[in-house]
């Protein structure tokens, strides 16, 4: 992934519908360094994993991360250079119906992602 030249980019994962997970529009740039998710559905819960879209993520606590519906989250993933993994694979998917994943990336300017 390329590096943002902005220190806010905001971005989406829209689910059409529980089972088919989706990648977010923009992908983690390699200097960003925290991801804000906010679960814009007032009744389906976001699971959040790592793999290939399309298919279903699985509620079964091997998930990633789980936001309730009207939730937030906040994760400190590290710039490039100091994931463990690139995190370029990261999906959404919906408990149950349509949902918006609202996201937004704190990158770090000038930061050499390594």
């Amino acid at each position: 992934m390329a590096l943002s030249s902005s220190t806010l980019l905001g971005t989406r994962a829209t689910i059409a519908s529980a089972g088919t997970s989706v990648t977010p529009a923009t992908a983690l740039p390699d200097n960003c360094h925290t991801m804000i998710l906010l679960n814009r559905s007032s009744s389906a819960t976001i699971l959040v994993s790592a793999g290939s879209a399309g298919g279903t993520i699985a509620d079964n606590g091997s998930q990633l991360a789980t936001i309730p519906a009207s939730a937030s989250m906040t994760l400190a993933v590290g710039v490039l250079a100091e994931r463990v993994t690139s995190l370029d694979n990261l999906i959404f998917d919906s408990s149950s119906g349509a949902a918006n994943v609202d996201i937004t990336y704190l990158c770090a300017s000038g930061h050499h992602s390594g």
